[in-house]
């Protein structure tokens, strides 16, 4: 049986992983492209703000024409960001979370194990 404490201490270094990383890694995308990660969130949100723009647009009395010309700027992100997003929030992130629980599991048992009585000869 596994001791609680060596599992509570993975547990927890794989969450602050989790966040660190996905901070880090959103705050580097924002870095070199200049934009916002296309993570769920930005990407419900600016669903809705397309929605209520359009819906605006409606209100005001544009045509059609003119209230089908606007798009969800997330539609127009080219395939290779979505797939390096991808990339790096899967893999990336899960690799960093295994490294953190297990580097917490090594730690965490070496603090809590016993220590053999010393060799007196």
């Amino acid at each position: 049986m596994p001791n609680p404490l060596v599992s509570l201490a993975a547990t927890a270094a794989g969450i602050g992983a989790g966040v660190f990383g996905k901070k880090l890694i959103e705050s580097g995308w924002g870095a070199v492209f200049g934009e916002d990660a296309p993570t769920n969130q930005v990407t419900k949100s600016s669903a809705k703000d397309t929605k209520a723009r359009r819906k605006q647009a409606k209100k005001d009395g544009l045509s059609k024409e003119e209230i089908a010309e606007i798009r969800d700027p997330q539609e127009d992100l080219p395939v290779w960001k979505v797939m390096l997003w991808t990339t790096l929030s899967g893999a990336v992130l899960q690799g960093l979370r295994l490294a953190a629980r297990r580097a917490a599991a090594q730690g965490t048992e070496r603090l809590t194990q016993r220590r053999p009585r010393p060799n007196r000869g």
